[in-house]
């Protein structure tokens, strides 16, 4: 077992979200567009922005299904997880050196919502006959739930993002106005956790 921070680790989407935290008419209205040629075009830059804001700030906006696969489970008795906020643990698989799948009963861990991590009970032991890569699989569901629950400084700089791609087809890059504004709505959300 290593320092859960030593880790490899790698993050996949099991299931997207269903809906975007704002809508094609949304954006459009803050684009000020009236027609429907670029409908295409803004609904790639709406998720474009919504990845980028969740990569930036380590969350899912809405309601997403993760997979955090991992080489070794930690010798601390918590495993932290990277998307936030966290909203439960459908599974904990571990494979064995025979790469035979088992899943730890929920009753050996308590997920704790607001920290975003799994923390063992105290008579329970993560598994220890594991193969060497790809040992342990946590599937979580994270976000805020509906587009509507989403933080709104969140939605102003997803509104941003969307504005900027589209009048500036160029990467986000240096600071300008735009980044400093769009910083300024993560500021208080970065890592996951909101600063009051």
């Amino acid at each position: 077992m290593a320092k859960w921070a030593d880790v490899l680790q790698s993050l996949e989407v099991v299931s997207v979200p269903s809906t975007e935290p704002i809508t094609t008419a949304e954006a459009k209205a803050f684009l000020r567009i009236d027609h429907t040629t670029q409908d295409d075009l803004i609904d790639d830059l709406i998720t474009a922005a919504r990845t980028r804001i969740e990569a930036d700030a380590g969350l899912s906006l809405v309601t997403t299904t993760w997979d955090l696969t991992f080489d070794a489970f930690p010798e601390d008795r918590a495993i932290v997880l990277p998307r936030l906020p966290l909203a439960s643990v459908t599974s904990i698989t571990s494979y064995d050196e025979d790469d035979t799948a088992a899943t730890m009963s929920s009753s050996d861990y308590l997920v704790e919502t607001a920290q975003g991590r799994i923390a063992l009970d105290d008579d329970a032991a993560w598994p220890t006959d594991l193969r060497t890569h790809s040992a342990g699989v946590v599937r979580f569901v994270a976000g805020y739930g509906a587009a509507s629950a989403v933080p709104q400084p969140l939605r102003l700089a997803l509104y941003q993002l969307v504005a900027y791609a589209f009048e500036q087809p160029v990467p986000l890059v240096g600071v300008d106005a735009v980044d400093q504004a769009y910083g300024a709505h993560l500021a208080a959300y970065r890592g996951g956790q909101r600063i009051a």
